[in-house]
């Protein structure tokens, strides 16, 4: 018995000092995590492979991935992410903490379960797309919309066929069948459709038209709808006589899923943006949020070279005071978007943020593609932000040399100027994607229509069409 106690105490000796030194700091991580996985933890390590076996084999860690970032993610990080598991009877906040103050650990974060920024159930379809074009229809205000006409006299974006600007929807996968989706969907050229194999060697098989991070599949199917919800407004095919259009009649639009219908994981969000990094993504949609500040994250999306369009939320939030990760993630390439309606009030339930949300975009009654070839009106963030990132892939379209910083200063700085938004963004305006095509087209921007006519006597003429 005393020679068996002995050979434990030494087996996990390390492991056991470090709970003991880190106790103290465990005990006040209690009631203070963000949702997570518990018994899984992200870590970046500061060094070398050797550096990461010792790691896990003092503190008896399993190595769940080490995430295959791409090299110009990489560079910046400076050390490798790994997804980890804790030994069965050590808690989540101990394994933090024990982790936390070793000298080989540059940080140690809860794998946060992450959600589709959603508003309750879909409401009643309404096929007329108030966004795009308001001409006043179901009580909106005349303008109060994105100037998708004015933008498409000059561009209607570029489908991949015509080199169009690689847009990834970072959701819940895309219906790929769906009629109105399918000739603006990506297809990867190196791969095989359906031979089992990995073609081209990236990691995934049979990866067709983009990547499933739950199942690490090249089946990003939608099972949720969110996603396919998203993909429409971006970029539904135009001019094709059926449904709707987005704000690219031509994209370019690649599916990534990592949430299923309960959400998604921290981790798989972390390869989701990997694989868009990998697969040369310019553009990613993000109607999803949740958890606190993490870390890992923040790293993740700071080296990869695309513009990161998210969601603000739908909490009726301040995000100044109150952030809401990862749309509060103080970073160049992140564009936070709050939802207006069609009178462009600033919705109800959505976040805003004088400091933290850039600017506002459609997210009221918005009509969109389902599964199933369907079509259904959303509310939320989470279909404002596909506006904001639809119009970024129309600039790129027009212009494919634009850079981030140039990419934020025609979205930001062409927008409506709506009281609504007034001290509640930071731009206190609304997207106006026919303003931001004009400016970099060097052209007048698009004149808002004159007011009705008075007539003698106090009454006006109404103006039907």
């Amino acid at each position: 018995m005393t020679s068996e106690a002995k050979v434990t105490i030494s087996s996990h000796g390390k492991l056991d000092r470090a709970l003991q030194s880190s106790s103290r700091a465990a005990q006040a991580l209690k009631g203070q995590l963000n949702e997570h996985k518990p018994g899984e933890v992200i870590v970046k390590v500061k060094q070398s492979d050797g550096l990461q076996q010792e790691l896990t084999s003092d503190y008896n860690l399993e190595v769940i991935e080490k995430f295959d970032l791409p090299a110009n993610m990489m560079r910046g990080m400076q050390g490798d992410l790994l997804h980890l598991r804790l030994p069965v009877d050590v808690t989540t906040e101990q394994g933090l903490a024990m982790l936390r103050q070793d000298q080989r650990v540059a940080y140690a974060e809860t794998n946060d379960i992450l959600h589709a920024i959603d508003n309750g159930l879909p409401n009643d379809l309404n096929p007329k797309l108030w966004g795009l074009d308001n001409q006043g229809q179901g009580g909106g205000t005349v303008d109060a919309d994105i100037d998708g006409p004015e933008a498409w006299r000059t561009s209607v974006g570029k489908n991949q066929s015509q080199g169009g600007p690689l847009i990834a929807v970072i959701d819940t996968g895309i219906d790929v069948a769906h009629p109105d989706l399918t000739a603006n969907l990506w297809t990867n050229p190196g791969e095989i459709a359906g031979d089992g194999i990995d073609n081209d060697g990236n990691g995934t098989i049979d990866d067709v038209h983009g990547y499933n991070a739950i199942d690490g599949s090249g089946n990003p199917v939608d099972d949720v709808g969110h996603g396919s919800h998203c993909a429409g407004t971006i970029g539904a095919v135009g001019n094709n006589e059926q449904g709707v259009v987005g704000v690219q009649q031509n994209a370019n639009m690649m599916a990534v899923k990592f949430l299923a219908k309960n959400g998604g994981t921290l981790a798989d969000a972390v390869k989701a943006i990997s694989y868009a990094t990998k697969m040369g993504a310019r553009v990613t949609s993000n109607s999803w949020g949740g958890g606190g500040y993490n870390q890992a994250l923040k790293d993740v999306l700071e080296n990869s070279p695309a513009l990161h369009i998210f969601a603000a939320g739908n909490d009726k939030n301040n995000n100044d005071a109150k952030a809401a990760y990862p749309a509060s993630y103080d970073l160049p390439n992140i564009i936070a978007v709050a939802a207006t309606d069609k009178n462009d009030k600033l919705a109800g339930f959505s976040n805003y943020g004088l400091k933290t949300v850039d600017l506002g975009a459609p997210g009221v009654d918005i009509y969109s593609t389902t599964p199933g070839g369907n079509y259904q009106s959303y509310n939320g963030t989470s279909m404002a932000c596909p506006h904001v990132a639809g119009a970024a892939g129309l600039l790129l379209a027009t212009d494919p040399s634009l850079s981030n910083d140039q990419l934020r200063e025609l979205l930001l700085g062409t927008t409506d100027k709506i009281p609504a938004l007034e001290g509640k963004t930071v731009t206190g305006g609304r997207l106006n994607i026919g303003s931001a095509i004009a400016k970099l087209s060097g052209q007048e921007p698009p004149q808002p229509p004159a007011p009705p006519p008075a007539n003698e006597g106090g009454c006006f003429n109404k103006i039907f069409g």
